[in-house]
């Protein structure tokens, strides 16, 4: 097996730090995150600047291996190969964030074999200072999955640290490493619990803020945040152009328990917030409950945050009134 050069890291740069590794579903990306949350889950405080770095655990090509390409392929946590789909090298591909945070990628470079032999005889020796790769990219990042298959080179900036990717003038991976881009939108596409809260947009018309160590998932059209001590659900509808936002909001707390320890109702000019909080004791233990509702005209929003401590009915109503509407 090839040696290695390690990238475990959450914060500034891809060096060594005592950081922890967790794994990802289905976009074979993993995030290295701190033992702590940086800033507040619950007040809704800013967090910005952030950096965080994100793992690529394997080359797109190599995810659906035949069992006789398995049987033949190579690796370790930089170098990749299997006959017949190609040989890879993991390096940087830092994306700044408006804000002043950067989301540093480690992704795949699909190169010549004879590129990977010569790298992985340098890779621990002075001349790896001097190490020039030229391929494709090998995964398909998102907002930018256009990148996978565009032409890259590699280089060396620190003996310390993997190659980080150069990209061709005019290229995607041009524009992916030189401008700033939309927080949220960045990393509401890493379907993993983030050390950060992060505006997470559900449908074209609603989003709603992820907290911090809350990972999100689908089922039967509900999106799901879960985490220690801490789950949410989301839907929505749309509603008949005669539905009022007061009605719509009136029938969906008929359908709602009747036992309530607190409400609260909010507008803002067409909108209507309307949320309320309840307890009960599930299989010999108590859980929290907050019920929320927002409504525009033609469609609503409906929201339950669920938690273990009473405490946090803060963070249950921060994340209700996080929700948004956006017409565009």
């Amino acid at each position: 097996m090839p040696p290695t050069r390690r990238v475990d890291v959450a914060r500034s740069s891809p060096v060594r730090t005592g950081c922890r590794a967790v794994a990802v579903g289905p976009s074979s990306l993993s995030a290295w995150m701190p033992d702590h949350l940086p800033g507040c889950s619950c007040c809704g405080s800013p967090l910005d600047p952030v950096d965080l770095d994100i793992r690529s655990a394997l080359p797109d090509p190599m995810l659906h291996l035949s069992p006789q390409q398995r049987a033949t392929a190579w690796g370790d946590r930089n170098f990749q190969q299997a006959d017949g789909v190609g040989a890879f090298i993991r390096c940087l591909m830092p994306v700044r964030l408006f804000g002043q945070g950067t989301v540093t990628y480690s992704v795949w470079l699909s190169v010549h074999p004879d590129q990977l032999r010569q790298a992985y005889e340098d890779w621990d020796t002075p001349a790896y200072a001097g190490l020039r790769l030229h391929g494709v990219v090998a995964n398909a990042v998102k907002p930018w999955p256009e990148l996978f298959g565009e032409k890259a080179r590699a280089e060396v900036r620190d003996v310390n640290t993997l190659p980080y990717l150069v990209a061709e003038e005019g290229s995607l991976l041009s524009r992916v490493l030189t401008h700033e881009w939309d927080r949220d939108d960045v990393l509401s596409r890493i379907w993993h619990a983030l050390p950060i809260s992060v505006q997470q947009q559900v449908t074209k018309q609603w989003s709603v803020q992820r907290s911090a160590g809350l990972a999100p998932r689908i089922a039967d059209g509900v999106m799901i945040f879960t985490g220690p001590g801490r789950t949410v659900h989301f839907e929505a509808f749309d509603l008949p152009v005669t539905t009022t936002v007061d009605a719509a909001v009136a029938q969906m707390l008929s359908r709602a328990p009747s036992q309530r320890e607190g409400e609260l109702l909010e507008r803002d000019g067409e909108m209507l917030r309307q949320a309320f909080w309840t307890s009960a004791v599930l299989e010999g233990r108590q859980q929290y409950e907050l019920y929320g509702y927002v409504a525009m005209p033609g469609a609503i929003a409906c929201i339950t945050c669920m938690y273990d401590d009473s405490q946090d009915l803060d963070w249950a109503t921060t994340v209700w009134r996080s929700v948004r509407y956006h017409t565009r």
